[in-house]
């Protein structure tokens, strides 16, 4: 017996000693021990294997019923706390392997998914890091042309005879648009102040 039998509701696996006849082989079996209400005392049964045994545990004995040795998974897992008859059934198991297939399959489409997402992701990291390059290049090119590009500016903007020229230079040093650039020179001819 691996565990002390203190549980009265509990049933406990123990060695016990086969029946003393001449025909029994000389073996020790395991037997189910269990608290017997009416009698207020603890019993064992058959041996396992189906063997009749003697009453009573042996607690240190060595096992070596090949009957018994080959049930004892199953009547340990049967006698655990929490342990429940479906637990057994082939058709209850059948269908927890069909939900365990399936809840696998969905994590492996889920986890692909998850994969095509990262490397999507990933793609757009290097694409914003690429454009993020050009960007800060182009700024530094800005940087060194805008003196040179608004000295020339400015300079056409002084050769410059009408309103309508000068604003074309602005316009195009600042980026206004057309319409921009002719409505700032109609309002400058005519002296108005938009």
């Amino acid at each position: 017996m691996t565990e002390t039998a203190e549980d009265l509701t509990r049933r406990y696996l123990v060695p016990v000693a086969r029946l003393n006849l001449p025909s029994e082989p000389d073996v020790i079996h395991l037997s189910v021990y269990q608290w017997l209400p009416a009698f207020q005392a603890w019993a064992t049964g058959m041996g396992i294997c189906g063997a009749s045994t003697q009453q009573g545990p042996i607690p240190l004995a060595t096992v070596t019923c090949e009957g018994c040795l080959a049930y004892r998974a199953r009547y340990e897992r049967m006698l655990a706390p929490g342990y429940r008859p479906e637990d057994d059934d082939p058709e209850v198991l059948r269908e927890r392997l069909a939900a365990a297939v399936d809840e696998r399959d969905r994590a492996r489409r889920w986890a692909v998914r998850l994969e095509n997402e990262n490397r999507r992701l990933d793609d757009q990291a290097r694409e914003a890091k690429e454009q993020a390059r050009v960007a800060t290049v182009a700024a530094l090119n800005l940087r060194r042309q805008t003196p040179d590009a608004a000295q020339r500016t400015l300079a056409r903007i002084r050769d410059a005879r009408t309103w309508v020229a000068v604003w074309i230079e602005l316009g195009q040093y600042f980026g206004l648009t057309a319409e921009q650039c002719g409505l700032e020179a109609r309002a400058r001819r005519r002296g108005e102040a938009l």
